[in-house]
């Protein structure tokens, strides 16, 4: 090798040594070029805990690349699974984002008969590399045909979880976009499409109390994403939370609430991975709401339940739900990110007596989504009244509820009101539908900034049997005793002392007569002709029809808006805290006069308290005598 080819090669070098000699560094001997640094392999988490697949890399794979993968069919423990690489559809979730897809086994994937496929719940499921690296998370699947190909999200787009990205929820599968696949595999999935997997939604209440549930959270307002979701309904049922001592694991069960306790509704699905107190789980989203609030819980799984006609999709059937171990900060297309160790929310409670005043149970929970806080404001009393009365909602109740909120710059206040219920088989939505629509009022007015702090109510439960009251009759004291006040006299100028008889009903049915409170009036001296009094209920209760469709969904009218529309914050508190209970009426003593030439009428108006539900008026006409 000539000097001058050596001098080509080391020019960079001697220059830089010419420079440090330069500059007083003493230099012994020539340097040979440094190796260039290997870049340090890619890794979900920042401690390097969790290597990574990217996914340039995933997407060369070969077709027939074996997988692993963790998730759950029993229990809290994972299981593994195996499949291997199919492909990749290149763009399916966004520019530049391709969906892997894998053909997996076991997990229930292709066993059992019928086999389950990729089912609900199962996203989330992490599927790594031979080596250990994490390739992505099951989120799509053929499982209306309850066929085991799965479309997965790749780790480096979850990881980016937090920029919302908008993207389609199904896949077409076309030759085009299906690459890095054998022709036979082309064949196999062209015209296919792969839909997001659903997430299972659930309510605690159990089976008893599963449809109100339902139909409670078809009446949430709003036009958030969370709202939304609760109004589509298909809320399955599940326990109350209750303590699951194993931690979250990746392939572990995860689920996500809007609300907790005995309130409790929200998914499940999968946890992904975890980064020391950070969680990300789905691997496609629960609402798409980007910043969010929702709890996070682990999740007892009682089976895989195959779809036998491949309409409704195999799933997974959770028996029960831990206590809230973290919230659920970040909802996006790629995943959902929380935080483990934080708890959001603020309480709902219900506490519920006898007839004699005995307390004889509490039904609460937490809203960590304040979008769901008029369901869970609703659903505590319901639920309450429908599990203790332990039918199909049939009752008479006393219901008094307080509202404690905070307003922008710390101002806080409550609305406080009281309402009485007599139902023959919707009990449970009368009691939701009052203070829901409250809560509603609240939060959706646009008069201030309104953060609900505590809701608590008192349910007394009067009676499992629907007892209201009619009026049906007017009688006027006379001689020592009380007698038929309908055409009997009054002198004008005298007092006259009345009470309405009401008639009973129990379910329905008429039970007899009883009297209700004295009230006396005196005719004015100048009365002439006839007088009357009259008796009239004050407000009955009434709940809009909710209605299901030929598709199983559950469609009510929202909460009642006020039709005056108020013009400040504290006139609307004023107007909430105005409600009329059921048990109120009024009687009103009216008679014609006359002076000279000059004639017209009076009146005279008292409130009474019922019994319980009133309803109906009646009028009793007396002579007047001069």
């Amino acid at each position: 090798m000539s000097d001058s080819r050596g001098y080509s090669m080391n020019r960079p070098i001697l220059r830089w040594l010419s420079a440090a000699a330069l500059s007083g560094v003493a230099a012994t001997a020539l340097v040979a070029p440094a190796t260039p640094a290997v870049a340090a392999p890619a890794a979900f988490c920042s401690d390097g805990s969790q290597p990574m697949v990217t996914q340039d890399e995933a997407t060369a794979f070969a077709e027939g690349e074996p997988v692993t993968g963790l998730t759950v069919v029993k229990g809290t423990q994972p299981v593994e699974f195996t499949g291997e690489y199919v492909g990749h559809l290149e763009d399916a979730l966004g520019q530049g984002v391709d969906m892997l897809l894998f053909e997996l086994s076991g997990a229930g994937i292709d066993t059992g008969n019928p086999a389950a496929g990729i089912w609900s719940g199962m996203s989330g499921s992490p599927v790594y590399a031979q080596d250990g690296r994490l390739i992505g998370a099951v989120a799509y699947g053929l499982n209306a045909d309850n066929l085991p190909i799965a479309g997965v999200t790749p780790a480096d787009f979850m990881k980016k979880s937090g920029v919302d990205r908008l993207a389609p929820s199904r896949v077409s599968i076309t030759r085009s976009s299906l690459a890095g696949a054998s022709r036979a595999t082309e064949k196999r999935l062209a015209g296919e499409t792969l839909p997001l997997l659903k997430t299972r939604k659930v309510v605690a209440g159990g089976t008893k109390t599963n449809a109100l549930a339902n139909r409670t959270l078809a009446r949430v307002p709003g036009s958030s994403a969370a709202a939304r979701s609760a109004r589509a309904g298909g809320f399955a049922s599940v326990a109350s939370p209750s303590r699951i001592a194993e931690p979250l694991v990746p392939g572990g069960n995860i689920a996500v609430g809007y609300s907790t306790g005995d309130l409790f509704s929200g998914g499940v699905g999968t946890v992904t991975a975890i980064c020391g107190n950070t969680v990300w789980a789905f691997g496609h989203p629960m609402d798409f709401a980007g910043e969010t609030s929702l709890s996070i819980h682990n999740a007892d799984t009682a089976l895989i339940v195959p779809s036998s006609t491949g309409l409704v999709g195999s799933y997974k059937q959770v028996s029960r739900v831990g206590q809230q171990i973290g919230t659920i900060t970040h909802d996006g297309y790629a995943a959902i990110r929380g935080e483990l160790g934080v708890i959001k929310g603020f309480p709902v409670t219900t506490h519920v007596y006898n007839p004699s005043g005995q307390r004889i149970g509490t039904y609460g929970g937490t809203v960590v989504n304040p979008d769901l806080a008029a369901f869970a404001a609703g659903y505590a009393p319901a639920y309450a009244a429908v599990d203790t009365l332990d039918n199909l909602g049939i009752g008479t109740a006393r219901h008094v509820w307080r509202i404690d909120y905070r307003l922008r710059g710390g101002r806080t206040g409550s609305v406080a009101n009281v309402q009485v219920y007599a139902d023959r088989g919707e009990l449970g939505d009368q009691l939701a539908g009052s203070v829901g629509s409250d809560v509603a009022t609240l939060l959706g007015t646009d008069l201030a900034d309104v953060t609900i702090t505590r809701i608590t109510s008192h349910l007394t439960l009067r009676s499992a049997k629907a007892v209201d009251y009619r009026f049906a009759g007017a009688q006027r004291w006379v001689g020592g005793k009380w007698v038929k006040a309908h055409g009997s006299s009054v002198k004008a100028g005298r007092g006259v002392t009345v009470r309405p008889v009401y008639r009973e009903y129990v379910n329905g049915r008429p039970q007899g007569t009883r009297t209700g409170p004295a009230k006396k009036f005196v005719i004015g001296k100048n009365a002439k002709g006839r007088a009357k009094i009259a008796y009239s209920a004050l407000a009955q209760p009434s709940m809009d029809d909710c209605e299901i469709d030929e598709d199983g969904e559950i469609w009510c009218p929202g909460f009642d808006d006020e039709e005056d529309g108020p013009s400040s914050f504290s006139e609307l508190v004023a107007q909430l805290d105005a409600l009329i209970p059921a048990d109120r009426g009024v009687v009103a003593a009216g008679w014609a006069w006359k002076v000279g030439k000059s004639k017209g009428a009076s009146e005279r108006r008292g409130g009474l308290v019922g019994p319980g539900v009133l309803s109906g008026t009646y009028t009793a006409t007396l002579k007047v005598r001069r």
